[in-house]
């Protein structure tokens, strides 16, 4: 069970508003670009799809090896590539070559922290694009949720509590970076 979240007045000093403030500007490129495909249409559904493919396997495997022991994460529970490759395969579309993540020095388990937190909040903006889907559409990738509730808010108050001193957290920034970077470069493949 994840830690209660601090106090009120302490949530806006802790790691994820610091990770919020160091990846602002690519998280706003990740929407449009994400936004731009045409998720009520066949090809676009596939190409937004592809684009996930490109930069999803290799940052879940860097964030599993580097987070497997964190029991609070449940890593397993929150995989999302089974469910990406069977929509795609729904939609008789390959999957891609993945990009390869070449992990920034540091702290190995800072950068993963950093790079889950993206993860995991892109399910929040998936749940927001599965609704331009048609009836009908395949999608277990967009409405994946880990099993036992231990969604947004139970993620955050692990990450808190994984990583409370801010020494670490200019590795977790450049985990969160690298996990917008590789989903940018995917989805300029995919426009």
């Amino acid at each position: 069970m994840p830690p209660d979240l601090p106090p009120t007045e302490d949530r806006k000093t802790g790691l994820r508003w610091s990770l919020r403030a160091a990846t602002g500007p690519l998280h706003a490129e990740a929407d449009a670009l994400g936004s731009a495909h045409a998720l009520g249409t066949r090809d676009g559904h596939a190409a937004f799809l592809r684009a996930h493919a490109r930069a999803l396997p290799g940052l879940e495997a860097a964030v599993g090896a580097a987070l497997a022991q964190e029991a609070w994460l449940g890593w397993d529970a929150r995989r999302r590539l089974p469910a990406l490759l069977a929509d795609l395969a729904v939609l008789g579309t390959a999957a891609p070559d993945p990009l390869p993540v070449v992990w920034p020095a540091g702290d190995r388990r800072a950068v993963a922290l950093g790079a889950a937190y993206v993860l995991e909040g892109s399910r929040l903006g998936n749940a927001m694009l599965r609704r331009g889907l048609p009836e009908g559409a395949p999608a277990a990738y967009l409405a994946h949720q880990p099993a036992g509730g231990a969604g947004w808010p139970g993620f955050l108050a692990g990450l808190e509590a994984a990583l409370p001193d801010p020494a670490g957290w200019p590795a977790a920034e450049a985990g969160a970076r690298l996990a917008f970077s590789t989903f940018l470069a995917a989805l300029r493949t995919e426009a």
